[in-house]
């Protein structure tokens, strides 16, 4: 079962929501069973396509599960939902989950569908043609349009500019859709962009120049991109259906990672995007199950590092790794 709130990154049409709503058929005796409903909330994108392919083909529904998947363009409202058990779990950033438990929010970290790799469509530093913009050093003293300013690509900025010998207190962030970030740049408003998929693709098949990936080269390789989240009360009453969930959607994503085609196919299906840009846009670096806890650990020091939180979280302690 499958519903919809409001979508973000602009590249979620109501395919999707029919074609996730229409799972495929099961055996009578699956089909026949009691399943456990388990409604998971989420911003869509390229990124969750592993949880709408599991559901379309019927592994949550072979492992007891009757999983409901909502889109939401909202994180606080999903955390505040994840809190109080409207849902059970939440994919998102882990970002801004972190940055939550460091300000005292009961939340409990597992591994989502996708990880920090190189060369996988992480985030794009985007520029004119024209720009005397190299690389992250130049980037101090001039105006960089992105999506929120407390958000994973101003951070991976920050760390960049620092990497360089520059300064990331002299970068003004613009806090701008991630499209509009883009035109931004075209029209002359903002010297610089960074945008995530298929953004970046967008960009550079418009005559842009994409220098860098901020999130690819400057946080840890191998550190989760994207996680499932819930509370610390529903992880320990509802241990057993993580560990189903989790199950189901690894063999989609094994099944995704091991045919690049198909994850193509279905970006132009299911996530709605051109077919023109979906040949084109890179690919999630898909997880293959547990965490990288010491990558994660870096991730977050970098967090208290640039002030998002007051000191690091120690990942250990809140992330539930199969």
């Amino acid at each position: 079962m499958l519903e919809s709130k409001s979508t973000r990154r602009g590249c979620v049409a109501a395919a999707i929501i029919a074609l996730a709503a229409t799972a495929a058929i099961v055996p009578a005796t699956v089909a026949a069973q009691t399943l456990t409903p388990f409604k998971v909330a989420m911003v869509s994108s390229l990124d969750t396509m592993p949880y709408f392919y599991a559901a379309q083909q019927g592994y949550y529904k072979a492992a007891g599960l009757d999983v409901t998947l909502s889109t939401s363009d909202s994180g606080p409202a999903v955390v505040t939902g994840v809190l109080n058990g409207t849902y059970d779990a939440a994919t998102a950033a882990a970002f801004p989950i972190l940055i939550a438990i460091g300000k005292g929010a009961d939340l409990r970290i597992l591994a989502g569908s996708t990880i920090i790799d190189r060369d996988v469509g992480n985030s794009g530093l985007v520029v004119r043609q024209d720009s005397p913009i190299k690389g992250f050093k130049d980037l101090a003293g001039k105006s960089v349009a992105t999506n929120a300013l407390t958000s994973l690509t101003v951070l991976a900025t920050k760390i960049g500019v620092k990497a360089a010998g520059g300064d990331p207190a002299s970068v003004k962030f613009l806090a701008l859709p991630f499209k509009t970030s883009v035109q931004a740049v075209a029209q002359g408003q903002a010297d610089a962009a960074v945008v995530i998929s298929p953004f970046l693709t967008e960009a550079a098949l418009s005559g842009m120049k994409v220098i860098a990936d901020p999130i690819g080269t400057e946080l840890p390789k191998g550190a989760p991109y994207g996680i499932l989240f819930t509370s610390g009360k529903t992880a320990k009453e509802k241990r057993a259906l993580f560990q189903a969930f989790e199950k189901a959607t690894l063999k989609a994503i094994g099944q995704l990672k091991s045919d690049p085609e198909l994850q193509r196919k279905l970006a132009v299906s299911m996530v709605g995007l051109s077919p023109e840009l979906a040949k084109a846009v890179p690919l999630p670096g898909y997880a293959t199950g547990a965490i990288d806890i010491g990558a994660f650990q870096k991730y977050a020091n970098y967090i208290a590092e640039y002030g998002y939180t007051g000191k690091p979280v120690d990942v250990s302690t809140v992330t539930i790794n199969p």
